[in-house]
């Protein structure tokens, strides 16, 4: 059976977007001040960093969702872009230099459902 391998760049103000938006729907606890940075990191753990500014010495001024947290987000964040997806496909996050990589692996001799 046919296997599909699809790559979808993500810029890193669509991960922002996305990410802001999955914590304040998952509650969350952003920091109170405008993002500085976004850095995206091959780190396993900890692949997106929201960077904020301090407004006193001592703040929490990074947020840095779990891997998982932000292949939701972005899983979430192509559904409202009308980006169609395998749901039994494998999904990976891959960082790039300018955003991520969500990497689909389709393998569609298994019977393969879009949602």
């Amino acid at each position: 059976m046919p296997e599909e391998l699809r790559k979808i760049l993500f810029s890193k103000e669509e991960v922002q977007a996305a990410v802001i938006d999955y914590c304040l729907r998952s509650k969350i606890r952003l920091p109170d001040n405008n993002i500085e940075d976004l850095e995206v990191r091959a780190d396993p753990e900890a692949m997106v960093v929201l960077k904020y500014g301090a407004t006193v010495p001592g703040d929490d001024t990074e947020v840095e969702p779990s891997r998982d947290q932000v292949a939701a987000a972005l899983i979430r964040y192509r559904s409202g872009i009308k980006v169609p997806l395998p749901r039994s496909a494998q999904k990976v996050l891959q960082p790039a230099d300018d955003g991520i990589f969500l990497v689909i692996d389709m393998d569609w001799g298994k019977g393969a459902k879009s949602h």
